[in-house]
């Protein structure tokens, strides 16, 4: 981009992070997310749009740092103790039930010659937006007990599981036999860093955290944010996706961390994280969608309502038949829906897919639309189910 360009260009990317922030609380009645709007405005500002921004290295590694920002969040946000027990145990069988479901949609519409890459499609029908939820979930009040273990332990699930199996399927040379190798190896290192954080935590140490929290160092968001860079390297340097390295730097985070300075840190972070670094990756992430591939493709706009639905069937229905003893009929339903809001594991895994040649760009950019629908009606659909209210067990 030319010196000259860069001026409009940063008005462009700054003003398109307000806006997306503005409409959702000026007009209080909208149900469309922050994220949605980020992402459409990155369509209207970048290369398809009206050109004003385009991808770029420097662009691209802050994008980066935001998806990172994001899971360390996640990671941060999920209590334990709240998502032991029931919660975690039907989160489990519910994601591999949704893996079964989605290997018979994805492979199905791949035998019907409908969309390549099955197996790149089935994992991505499997994701939970949880880290995209979380906001939506805590604004409507949707975070606390019973329904919020379930939520939580559900998206968890749905972030960390299909990372895992994208590692696996991404093992290439190195055969699948040396990455689970890898991925037992870093879990392992995840268990003993997060107890590690544990201990120190325990000691009777100097209260640099605290002191440090409202000062002009910062140290508790500096700690913050090289603990996700540094994990999130460490993940990909295993071959294994940067948000898997992230989510488990905010587990470590949260060992780490005592109990009563975990809501100053998680506002620090979420002005840090929602104030600027991740409205840049859902940007970033509008600007290289390749819409104009996909309406040129006679499959692809006839496929976002198909992805759309996919997404819903692969997710929510093991929970119809899981969660059926555990919450109320309106609160399942509530459940599915969230469940199957997807949105930035659906870019990162098609990202992927393209760059190996096994996705072509059309695909790509169905499926992530079809994401973007998911985060835009899934969310409210399940308000409207449980009428705006904090969720209770009958």
């Amino acid at each position: 981009m030319h010196a000259e360009a860069l001026p409009l260009a940063a008005i462009a990317l700054t003003g398109a992070i307000a806006l997306a922030a503005l409409v959702p609380a000026a007009l209080r009645m909208a149900l469309v997310p922050a994220v949605v709007l980020e992402i459409l405005f990155g369509v209207v500002i970048g290369p398809q749009g009206v050109n004003l921004l385009a991808p770029s290295v420097t662009l691209e590694m802050i994008a980066q740092l935001g998806l990172a920002i994001l899971f360390l969040i996640a990671g941060l946000e999920i209590n334990p103790r709240e998502v032991r027990g029931e919660p975690s145990r039907l989160a489990v069988r519910g994601w591999l039930a949704s893996l079964a479901v989605a290997g018979i949609l994805a492979f199905g519409g791949q035998a019907l010659g409908l969309f390549p890459a099955a197996g790149f499609v089935a994992i991505a029908l499997t994701t939970t937006a949880i880290g995209a939820l979380m906001p939506i979930l805590k604004d409507r009040g949707m975070l606390a007990p019973p329904y919020g273990p379930y939520v939580l332990a559900a998206g968890t699930a749905g972030e960390a599981f299909p990372l895992v199996v994208l590692s696996l399927i991404l093992a290439g040379a190195a055969g699948v036999g040396a990455q689970s190798l890898v991925l037992v190896g870093f879990v392992l290192a995840a268990i003993l860093a997060i107890g590690l954080a544990g201990r120190v935590r325990s000691l009777h140490l100097p209260p640099v955290l605290r002191d440090t929290m409202t000062s002009s160092g910062q140290f508790p968001i500096r700690l913050a944010v090289f603990l996700a860079v540094t994990f999130a390297v460490f993940g990909e340097s295993l071959g294994l996706d940067l948000v898997l390295g992230a989510f488990v730097a905010g587990a470590v985070l949260r060992a780490l961390v005592p109990e009563n300075l975990h809501h100053d840190l998680m506002v620090r972070l979420s002005a840090l994280g929602y104030g600027f670094l991740i409205p840049i990756f859902f940007v970033v992430s509008g600007m290289k969608l390749d819409l104009a591939a996909m309406t040129n493709s006679p499959m692809g706009l006839a496929l976002v309502p198909v992805f759309v639905a996919m997404m819903l069937l692969a997710r929510g229905l093991p929970v119809l038949w899981f969660y059926r003893h555990a919450l109320p009929f309106r609160q399942q339903i509530a459940l599915a829906l969230h469940s199957g809001t997807q949105l930035p594991l659906v870019v990162a895994i098609t990202a992927i897919a393209v760059g190996q040649g096994a996705m072509p760009e059309w695909c790509s950019a169905s499926l992530v639309v079809a994401a973007v629908i998911t985060v835009m009606l899934f969310p409210a659909l399940a308000s409207l189910a449980v009428r705006d209210r904090t969720p209770t067990r009958s």
